[in-house]
């Protein structure tokens, strides 16, 4: 968060402390409280012209945010992935040098997952489909859930867990992996209008993720 915050103009709360439990064996994070709601909340109360205000913030400050690039696919830190794609093995996967070598990862988890012949053919997919991205700073996600707002003013952007540098349709395909589909967010396709769209890309995202889950 404090990378996001020190390099952006992105709203991004300030970190005070963060620690690991001895009980649990959790991370924990001690950072400001802002006040407001829930983009998902304010949402279908806003008016177009609202809503026109904060999809134009959060436009710029996802620009901000993919003008960050990386020279490896994992974590800020260097160390390996922190996506849902690899929680049957986490801390086993990156990080990765290239995006070929990303793709190879991800293929792994999907063998590991479902041992079986058809899974070959998603595997072969991935491998020819997801080439030729450029890696970016990712968020990793873009729920509305995770904005603040004041208003129409987007306050803060929230939960940083899962970011770091990834191909550049990770976030758009990342946001609409299990969306709510009857929100008004979503019939609007307001996410379209704040990142690139990858549909190509998002509809691989989709079958794959049915496999590791």
């Amino acid at each position: 968060m404090n990378f996001v915050r020190n390099r952006t103009s992105i709203p991004v709360p300030q970190v005070y402390n963060a620690y690991t439990d001895d009980t649990t064996g959790h991370v924990r994070i001690v950072m400001e409280f802002i006040e407001g709601r829930n983009l998902d909340r304010a949402w279908e109360t806003y008016t177009d012209s609202e809503k026109q205000s904060v999809v134009s913030q959060l436009r710029k400050y996802m620009d901000e945010l993919r003008q960050i690039t990386g020279s490896y696919i994992g974590s800020v830190d260097g160390s390996w992935c922190n996506d849902h794609y690899f929680d049957n093995e986490r801390g086993g996967y990156g990080p990765f040098a290239s995006e070929e070598e990303f793709n190879e990862g991800i293929v792994r988890a999907l063998r590991k997952s479902k041992p079986y012949d058809w899974v070959e053919y998603y595997c072969d997919i991935f491998k020819e489909v997801m080439v030729d991205h450029k890696i970016v700073m990712t968020h990793n996600d873009m729920d509305p859930r995770n904005i603040i707002v004041q208003g129409s003013k987007v306050v803060a952007l929230l939960d940083w867990e899962l970011s770091g540098y990834f191909p550049e349709y990770w976030e758009y395909c990342k946001a609409m992996r299990r969306p709510d589909w009857e929100s008004a967010w979503v019939k609007e396709r307001a996410l379209e209008k704040i990142v690139k769209p990858y549909r190509k890309e998002m509809s691989v995202i989709w079958n794959t993720t049915e496999i590791i889950w």
